[in-house]
């Protein structure tokens, strides 16, 4: 079948080329390597501009391989397909969004087009009635027609162009047979940019702010909130919305986005797409692979984000919380399994219960759980500065300096018996290591009651478990000392520090990047946060209102 990804007049992923979080002038993918990924977020950068409405610059953006995932599934209706590891997106600050890293190379060019064909073989001959409303089975222009824009609508995630539906049902035509032709169309769709990309163009207003149209904003919205495309009444609101040549308005947004919230059919998308950006934000997914010394408790890593997934979800979508709720919430939600492993009581059976957190028993909050502790714990030892670096960086959103050269990073043992705490302490007391670690490590000794998979403990090593700690020079404010993990996420959750902090990576993870006066962007989102005490929804909700989310400009 070969190649057939430019059909529409548009150049091809499978050119060979690589496509990122920029643009060519007429909105197709770049070519070209993509510039090196930040370490750290980047600090905002001034809203200098006297309108403060100022959005970033235009995109094209390659779907993230969840997306790409999910789309596949919901395309085809289809929710038990496994979809091949063709993307292998890198990851930067803890996400696989990030528009400039996702790359589409010869290699992976190559595999897309032989998915797209097996996929369209597959689909064609076992699931033709799902993909069109058509009920014929002829190659004549009514009959192919139907069936190039039903298929392509929902694969382009908006109506095809006239030249798009010239080019599809040329080939279409060149077949003999009604499957034949649907195949070879289904491939090529596949294969085009307007399937593997999202377009963030838009229209010249003739001020030099473009405005996203309705299937632009559309996919925005969708891509935001459930990490898939479009659902049939969100299309059909893009479609009417263009057949006005108008875009989708403020309150339908609004009313989408909260639908697609609350709605039994899309609330599982939006829940799962929540928790990828609590994953890759509170770096959760270090869970997986971090590799631990003692391999008994290896079976219970997927126990330990199912809790940490129950507590986010029921904060968010059923009482309609905060994150300072997850950080001090009395409660979670185990099983017998894990109630062992933290030695409480109140669940048993193999599913999640909620239970109270007793005084004594443990801290409260998300920070307690073993999902996190395991996933910052050393490989035999709890880590002082895997914890607090991630509460430095990820709550405070302050960069750290990387490690001189040719320092060794290895704790060693002391002599004699020694908690955790002492190993550390003797391992940072050189100058050259205490500058930067008393900004990881003198919070991270708050969590010191936890070993590395995250069970509670009062002594170590026969020496009593020493927990207390200080936030070394905040973005605001004064040192805080604090005695224990609790009292630490008490000052977190009262700190507008870490409500900036959480609109930073949120936005980040939204828009797939950062730009010049991005800074426009963000005080936009926390203003409008805050008036709904930055509740996680409401922070959902202003990204969608924000002048990013609908408007661009001509460059960065």
């Amino acid at each position: 079948m070969g190649n057939l990804g430019d059909v529409d007049g548009t150049p091809s992923d499978s050119s060979g080329g690589n496509g990122g979080g920029s643009s060519n002038p007429d909105g197709t993918p770049p070519i070209g390597d993509p510039p090196p990924q930040p370490h750290d977020i980047p600090k905002v950068s001034e809203c200098l501009a006297a309108d403060k409405g100022t959005p970033g610059p235009r995109v094209v953006r390659r779907l993230a391989v969840d997306q790409f995932e999910a789309t596949v599934r919901d395309l085809f209706r289809d929710p038990s397909i496994t979809v091949p590891p063709i993307l292998d997106d890198k990851e930067v600050l803890g996400f696989r969004v990030d528009a400039n890293a996702l790359v589409i190379r010869d290699g992976t060019a190559k595999s897309i087009m032989l998915w797209a064909e097996e996929t369209a073989d597959w689909a064609v001959t076992s699931k033709l009635d799902s993909l069109t409303s058509a009920t014929c089975r002829t190659v004549d222009e009514a009959c192919r027609g139907q069936f190039i824009r039903d298929f392509g609508r929902r694969a382009f995630r908006q109506k095809l162009t006239d030249e798009q539906f010239k080019s599809y049902d040329t080939l279409f035509g060149a077949e003999k047979t009604f499957e034949d032709g649907a195949k070879v169309v289904v491939a090529a769709m596949l294969q085009s940019p307007y399937f593997l990309y999202r377009r963030e163009i838009g229209n010249d207003t003739g001020s030099g702010v473009y405005e996203l149209g309705p299937y632009e904003v559309a996919n925005n919205l969708s891509y935001l909130i459930t990490g898939t495309m479009p659902d049939d009444a969100l299309l059909q609101a893009a479609d009417a919305a263009a057949d006005q040549g108008a875009s989708l308005t403020r309150e339908q947004i609004a009313e989408h986005a909260l639908r697609l919230m609350t709605d039994p059919a899309a609330r599982p998308r939006a829940e799962a797409e929540l928790m990828r950006f609590m994953r890759g934000w509170l770096q959760l997914n270090r869970l997986g692979p971090v590799v631990k010394k003692d391999t008994q408790f290896d079976a219970l890593r997927p126990d330990m984000m199912a809790e940490t997934q129950a507590l986010v979800v029921d904060t968010v979508f059923n009482n309609d919380g905060t994150f300072a709720n997850l950080l001090q919430a009395d409660y979670t939600f185990i099983n017998s399994s894990l109630a062992q492993h933290y030695g409480i009581g109140g669940a048993g059976g193999p599913e999640l219960t909620r239970v109270s957190i007793s005084p004594g028993q443990r801290d409260r909050g998300i920070l307690a759980h073993a999902s996190f502790l395991t996933g910052h714990g050393g490989s035999e030892y709890s880590s002082p500065t895997q914890r607090g670096k991630m509460v430095r960086t990820r709550l405070l959103c302050q960069p750290l300096e990387p490690p001189p050269p040719g320092v060794d990073p290895n704790v060693k043992a002391l002599e004699g018996p020694a908690t955790t705490r002492m190993r550390y302490e003797a391992h940072t007391k050189a100058d050259y290591c205490a500058g930067c670690h008393k900004f990881t490590d003198a919070m991270g000794y708050g969590f010191e009651h936890y070993d590395t998979f995250g069970r509670w403990r009062s002594e170590e090593e026969g020496f009593q478990i020493d927990a207390t700690g200080t936030v070394v020079e905040p973005p605001s404010g004064e040192n805080f000392s604090f005695d224990g993990l609790t009292e630490l996420a008490d000052y977190l959750a009262a700190n507008e520090d870490v409500k900036a902090c959480m609109v930073r990576y949120w936005s980040y993870y939204a828009f797939g990047g950062t730009w010049e006066q991005d800074g426009c962007t963000y005080e936009k989102v926390q203003e409008e946060a805050a008036t709904g005490d930055f509740r996680l929804k409401s922070v959902w909700l202003a990204l969608t209102h924000a002048p990013h989310f609908t408007r661009r400009v001509q460059g960065p």
